[in-house]
């Protein structure tokens, strides 16, 4: 019984140990997908945005114990021209949300002030 209590608390530390080491591992601005993909891993998730912004969502995993008992958080990486633009943390569920709005930022501006504003039943020409 207290061999399997060690073991057990041994394998907590050990996940504990990986999971650490593996958020440990710095990106740097400028980096391209392959050298991401080469410190990181391959992406969860790949979601191509507009203005030319490529995100690659890193999800946790679940098998891994700090992440099932620790809040959730998922990565975000973004790249632009295929350089890394930006990298924030998430929930899971706001992957495409963030890219979105990471992509926003290289959006034009408007080519004129709005005019027409829609109120009730009156729509706009």
């Amino acid at each position: 019984m207290q061999r399997q209590f060690i073991c057990l608390i041994a394998a907590v530390f050990a996940t504990t140990a990986i999971a650490f080491a593996n958020g440990e591992r710095q990106l740097q601005l400028g980096m391209t997908p392959r050298e991401v993909e080469q410190t990181i891993g391959l992406p969860d998730v790949v979601r191509l945005e507009r203005n030319g912004v490529r995100c690659f969502g890193y999800e946790p995993h679940p098998q891994r114990l700090p992440n099932v008992i620790l809040v959730r958080e998922a990565l975000v990486i973004a790249f632009r021209a295929n350089r890394l633009v930006e990298q924030i943390d998430v929930h899971p569920y706001e992957i495409d949300l963030q890219c979105s709005q990471i992509a926003g930022k290289w959006d034009p501006p408007p080519s004129g002030p709005i005019t027409c504003f829609r109120k009730f039943w009156i729509a706009c020409p």
